[in-house]
């Protein structure tokens, strides 16, 4: 049998499951042992998991907003979570409006694994005084036994520091 090993710069891509912590809270802790759920149910539970987890991501501060020279694995660690302080921003401005939407897409990238093929895009209303940013985030979620497309209507808004996430159904 010729194999070739995982070296570790390659990535096993498995299915995705619900966190741990949401596996090991008891949501029926008067129940002796844990109810079977069927597939649809699972898939529920892991896109309100997602949802839940990417609205903590996207309003989480990184302490920076660019990364110092020499330090480029900040980014990835748990010091480079969340996405940099947006408030001080001007919406109205092109350039500021696609910085922040590139690094809200590489936060996802780096730190949502359950997503792939992530997309985020600029939803443009043509209002320059403005307070608040529109995106879409379009990705795959990691489900078994097959990828599920799940989409996002993504508010940024710049007074209150507030990203609020409000699922779609595929269109």
């Amino acid at each position: 049998m010729n194999q070739t090993p995982v070296t570790s710069r390659q990535k096993v891509r498995r299915p995705a499951q619900a966190p741990l912590l949401d596996r090991l809270i008891d949501e029926e802790p008067a129940r002796g042992g844990d109810v079977p759920v069927s597939a649809t149910e699972t898939l529920e539970r892991l896109r309100r998991s997602v949802h839940r987890d990417l609205e903590g991501l996207l309003n989480a501060r990184r302490p920076w907003r660019s990364v110092p020279d020499g330090l480029s694995e900040l980014r990835l660690s748990p010091l480079g979570y969340g996405i940099p302080d947006f408030t001080a921003g001007a919406f109205n401005d092109r350039r500021q409006r696609e910085a922040l939407r590139s690094e809200i897409e590489e936060a996802i990238l780096h730190f949502e694994p359950r997503l792939s093929q992530v997309q985020v895009q600029l939803i443009d209303d043509g209002d320059l005084l403005r307070t608040t940013l529109r995106l879409r985030i379009d990705a795959l979620l990691r489900a078994h036994p097959a990828p599920e497309p799940i989409i996002f209507d993504t508010i940024v808004d710049a007074t209150t520091a507030d990203v609020t996430l409000r699922p779609l159904q595929e269109a």
